[in-house]
């Protein structure tokens, strides 16, 4: 009971912020629809939740969890277990991470855990709606935990696989970003790098196969992809002061008020100063310290250099494809949390100890390092200050969904949806919050929309070939008669749609205040440009199973060795 109350000190002050931060969202009814935060009521199976319909595999395998977990529980209420989950669980793990660097203060677990959990990498990623990427970087001191234990013994393997396999589910970068805490931990143990090595193999095969079977077709913008999603300044000092701080997502439109202010961003940046010094200067497990002040400088380096050097990484990605995925590289950025987060609680026991041994004056600094991040961040509260409101999908779209489920047993067609005019849209019933179009998720069938990025200043290039087929066919003339030459039966309209927009003609099945359903009649059968064959397929579920009897395994093994434990020592 003794050995829990310190979990259970973290565990009770995440939940606290995380009813702080994440406000409506959790106590509200509906799901909230922002950026690409999409949970939908009940989302169907469909093959690209594993990438095997040959598109990119930006949520695989998590869109395949997802699915199957809204068959039990609904989108709402699985949206609100995930968010409140991903704190609960990144609190106890820098918590415990806390406990194992820096000692038993409850005071340094408190400090590390709001440090954590309140700044501004998790608020901006929150506010873009990249919500599995926060469940991923909840991983990160699991990570760094489990990867710890294989650096001592290489034996105690099963439960850094775990940690990797659940990152990897979480999203590419995510598994990407474990890979590399895990391999700066275990650096100088060869024997435990050829672990982490495996191991990051078997976990994010899910999403890696996929994408390396794609081949060269993909076109992400190059350099002009690179400088759009590139860290950026918040305030007048530059991208390094918020990239140090925690900041410098390429959205300006979802910063905080707060960090447009230099004076804001320079307080920031001087408590990762201090927090970095702290670590530096403390006498802690000395390979620990420098693998994650190694990894946090590489993040800060991730994170900036796409923005300076846009050019020259887009000349690289053309001989390397997959250096793509560094496109948002204020993901990257997580590692430096699990730095500065220490750094923190190492101060805070400083400054404990001194007021201990009589100057009590010092418990005012404490405090103030304990209420630092609610104070240079007070936009976060209640769902970043309403921004994370939820709503209830309009009852049409189940009307739209049972058409369209009637349609999808016959394969007379695909759905597209208008407006052609990106992927993103503000519905109405959403209060015009930007949002990925639901639609994908929410239908049956295959649901085609225009996966262009438009930006204020630049359209980007979509990866799909069946949307660039459609663009195409939108294009002609006969608009009608080009989309059902490309296989595409139905169109649905999103309403409002802008003026002299005009859907191609065909006969209306539903028109309501929302949506409008228009049937072109049954298709052509066409070739899908995007397959790859039934050897790509069995490939890919190969990966799939190679990572889910490898989880299975390290479940099992994990569990036998506790059960076996000696009195003293558990398993891991």
């Amino acid at each position: 009971m003794a050995a829990a109350a310190p979990d259970l000190l973290t565990a009770g002050v995440s939940v606290v912020i995380a009813l702080v931060v994440l406000g409506p969202a959790l106590l509200a009814s509906g799901s909230v629809l922002r950026g690409d935060m999409v949970f939908v009521p009940h989302q169907p199976w469909k093959d690209a939740w594993l990438g095997l319909d040959g598109s990119v595999p930006r949520a695989v395998p998590m869109d395949a969890l997802v699915s199957l977990a809204t068959k039990v529980v609904p989108g709402g209420w699985l949206q609100k277990i995930l968010l409140l989950s991903s704190f609960v669980v990144a609190g106890t793990g820098i918590g415990r991470l806390v406990r194992r660097v820096v000692g038993g203060s409850s005071w340094a677990a408190v400090a590390a855990v709001a440090a954590y959990l309140w700044n501004p990498w998790v608020v901006e990623r929150l506010s873009i709606g990249q919500w599995a990427t926060v469940v991923g970087y909840a991983l990160l001191p699991w990570v760094v935990l489990a990867a710890w234990r294989v650096r001592d013994d290489a034996t105690r393997w099963p439960m850094l696989l775990v940690t990797l396999v659940l990152s990897a589910v979480c999203s590419p970068s995510s598994g990407l970003t474990a890979a590399l805490v895990a391999l700066a931990v275990v650096v100088t143990r060869w024997r435990a790098v050829l672990v982490v090595v495996a191991s990051v193999g078997v976990a994010n095969a899910p999403w890696l196969v996929p994408g390396l079977t794609l081949g060269d077709r993909v076109d992400l913008g190059g350099a002009a992809g690179f400088a759009s999603f590139g860290a950026r300044a918040e305030s007048s000092l530059g991208v390094l002061p918020s990239v140090l701080s925690l900041g410098g997502i390429w959205k300006e439109s979802v910063v905080p008020a707060e960090r447009t202010s230099a004076l804001v961003v320079a307080a920031a940046l001087l408590l990762s100063v201090v927090a970095v010094l702290a670590l530096l200067r403390a006498r802690v497990d000395r390979g620990l310290k420098r693998s994650l002040l190694a990894t946090g400088g590489l993040a800060v380096a991730l994170a900036v250099v796409p923005a300076w050097a846009p050019d020259g990484l887009a000349d690289i990605s053309r001989v390397v494809p997959g250096l793509s995925i560094l496109r948002d590289s204020h993901r990257y950025l997580a590692p430096l949390a699990l730095v500065l987060s220490l750094g923190v609680a190492l101060v805070v026991v400083a400054l404990r100890r001194r007021a201990a041994a009589g100057q009590e004056g010092l418990l005012v600094p404490t405090l103030a390092l304990l209420a630092a991040p609610a104070l240079l961040l007070p936009s976060a509260a209640w769902g970043l200050a309403g921004d994370l409101r939820p709503v209830t999908y309009p009852a049409e779209w189940d009307t739209v969904s049972a058409i369209l489920a009637e349609d999808d047993a016959a394969g007379s067609g695909d759905t597209i949806v208008l407006p052609w005019v990106g992927s993103y849209r503000r519905l109405g019933w959403n209060d015009s919050r930007a949002s990925l179009d639901p639609a994908p998720r929410l239908l049956p069938g295959e649901v085609l929309i225009d996966d262009r990025i438009v930006l204020p200043d630049r359209v980007l290039p979509g990866e799909d070939p069946r949307a660039a087929q459609v663009t195409g066919a939108l294009e002609e003339a006969d608009a009608a008669q080009a989309l059902h030459d490309v296989g595409v039966r139905w169109v649905l309209v999103e309403k409002p749609v802008p003026r002299a927009y005009d859907a191609p003609p065909g006969t209306v099945v539903h028109d309501g205040r929302w949506l409008t359903l228009v049937d072109l009649g049954p298709a052509a059968q066409v070739d899908d440009p995007r397959a790859g064959g039934a050897g790509r397929r069995a490939v890919i579920l190969a990966a799939d199973a190679v990572a889910v009897v490898g989880l299975f395994v390290a479940i099992v093994t994990f569990a036998r060795r506790r059960g076996y434990a000696p009195p003293g020592r558990t398993g891991e």
